[in-house]
């Protein structure tokens, strides 16, 4: 199939006007100006793009930003309402996502084999924190904690405490099928006791971490608010720093010179901070200490010029009242109104997406020869409107060669 288009958004900050994308199955076999173009059947739009990647969601089917919501839901009934949400994704214009810690391994499987419509996913299967930090569930009495991970078969209860557990933790998520592994660099917000600028883990079972899924050439993903995480996560050697909201100058080099990539999540925040009453008590304080912090390490990283992927940190279903998955390209907004010119917006979405799977890279997030067919067919230019990306109206979505 050929298309034309008077633009053409490669992904990589060019834009060829004039241009045309040819793709045959999964592949592209062209990418470029239309007079070079091979003949074949035509259809005309104002604007082609690569399908947009979210490097940081979660798949968890859960209606409150409350994650003790998952202990009294069924995970069959989760895992139903994700199915819907893949949906979603895939209809928003995201056709490759970076699954953070949830379903998304086991959401993946049925996308591959065609069972149900859904983006490309690359899941983390679950993530891995330390005893009493990000990834713990405070309220639980520590012996129904126990059981439940000695119990589980390593998705979601994955509290990894010294080195030897730090190994283990590894791989098992790399047995889960896992394309990247996440860990609690620091601790959060939407967690009920533990301060979003302390450090968790130490810098041994850090290395170990990335030691171990660097084995596997599998990247490594930090959650990271407080500076002493983000130095801790960059000197172990991470492929992206998730959130970066304590980012300073000093930090930010260290990104940019060990070409560290930056998943920023403000989506989550500005929907947070619309909405206070609908997130934990407990985690309003934080989100309110965190937020105008976060807006300032935005605008540095963006100033400075570390390598910006896009994330949303989103994991509501579709009842939640406010982040659900589907409304992910709001997220290109706030890097505009933070410093961003819309190409480099669209660029954080594009072409910087695969990068966060380090050597796993997939050849994707680009309109060119041999990439994946991921495209979407605008019917307006979304260099003069970036919010045109929030609107399936306004594009077709083809992944993978298919039109959905």
């Amino acid at each position: 199939m050929r298309v034309d288009a008077d633009n053409l958004i490669v992904g990589d900050g060019e834009l060829i006007k004039d241009g045309t994308v040819v793709f045959e199955g999964r592949k592209i076999l062209y990418a470029g100006e239309s007079e070079h173009a091979p003949e074949n059947t035509t259809t005309q739009v104002s604007t082609i793009m690569p399908g947009m990647w979210e490097c940081h969601g979660h798949y968890v089917g859960i209606e409150k930003l409350d994650f003790n919501q998952e202990f009294f839901t069924h995970p069959y009934h989760q895992s139903m309402r994700v199915v819907e949400d893949a949906r979603v994704t895939l209809n928003a214009g995201i056709t490759s996502v970076r699954e953070v810690g949830g379903y998304g391994v086991f959401l993946r499987r049925a996308i591959r084999e065609r069972t149900i419509p859904g983006p490309r996913i690359y899941a983390s299967g679950g993530m891995l924190s330390t005893t009493g930090g990000h990834g713990d569930m405070h309220s639980l009495p520590f012996g129904v904690w126990n059981y439940l991970k000695e119990n589980d078969d390593g998705w979601m209860y994955n509290t990894v405490d010294g080195v030897a557990e730090c190994y283990k933790g590894v791989r098992k998520q790399l047995r889960l099928g896992a394309e990247v592994i996440k860990f609690h660099a620091s601790g959060g917000v939407l967690s009920e006791l533990d301060d979003p600028i302390n450090q968790q883990f130490s810098s041994e079972e850090a290395k170990a971490i990335v030691e171990e899924s660097t084995r596997a050439n599998v990247a490594v993903a930090a959650h990271c608010h407080g500076a002493p995480g983000i130095r801790n996560a960059l000197e172990a050697g991470v492929t992206s720093i998730e959130h970066g909201t304590y980012l300073d100058d000093e930090l930010a080099d260290m990104m940019i010179e060990r070409g560290t990539i930056l998943v920023p999540t403000r989506f989550i925040i500005e929907e947070s901070m619309k909405l206070l009453d609908v997130i934990p008590e407990y985690a309003r304080p934080k989100m309110e200490q965190t937020a105008g912090r976060h807006w300032e390490a935005l605008k540095l990283a963006i100033k400075k010029g570390v390598t910006i992927a896009m994330g949303t940190d989103i994991a509501g279903s579709k009842n939640s009242p406010l982040n659900r998955w589907g409304d992910n390209a709001k997220e290109l907004e706030y890097y505009v109104k933070a410093g961003m010119s819309t190409m480099e917006a669209i660029v954080t979405a594009t072409g910087n997406g695969p990068k966060t799977l380090g050597p796993r890279a997939p050849k994707s997030g680009l309109l060119k020869e041999g990439y994946d067919a991921d495209i979407l067919l605008l019917k307006s230019n979304p260099l003069d409107d970036i919010t045109v990306l929030q609107d399936s109206m306004n594009f077709d979505v083809i992944r993978g060669g298919t039109r959905y």
